[in-house]
């Protein structure tokens, strides 16, 4: 499936993202979930602090910046296909949907899908995930 992104770059920003979310989580320390209020959903996402993205970082921090300049490393159509790593990593797209993920992303233009990746708090997971389910397709 993947044409303009190689799986190392795939794989060379998740451990970006990785590290920028261990910066992230050191900032805001080990607060207990509970300690944070909200309700838990009952499925998807049960971390409250992933609606936070990178916000806790500065936005020059050395892991933001290597991350963003990473992504904008890619061509636009890896950058595409990262994107639609992400969605499928995410469960919003099975594998054998990839064409809708690509035609998604494309549709966004460059700076949203760019601001989505960004974005993600859990990139790493979502970019090891989608990954794992687009070669196992």
């Amino acid at each position: 499936m993947l044409k303009n992104l190689t799986s190392d770059q795939a794989h060379f920003i998740a451990l970006l993202a990785k590290t920028a979310r261990t910066q992230r989580d050191a900032l805001l320390g080990n607060v207990a979930e509970e300690d944070l209020g909200g309700t838990e959903p009952a499925r998807g996402e049960h971390n409250p602090t992933a609606e936070l993205g990178y916000q806790p970082l500065a936005p020059e921090s050395e892991q933001l910046t290597a991350l963003r300049d990473a992504i904008a490393a890619l061509t636009p159509a890896a950058r595409v296909e990262l994107y639609t790593l992400m969605r499928i990593g995410q469960g919003d797209l099975a594998a054998e949907k990839w064409h809708h993920g690509v035609s998604e992303a494309e549709l966004l233009g460059a700076a949203a899908l760019t601001a989505a990746l960004m974005e993600d708090a859990d990139l790493h997971d979502h970019l090891q995930k989608g990954l794992y389910e687009s070669e196992a397709a």
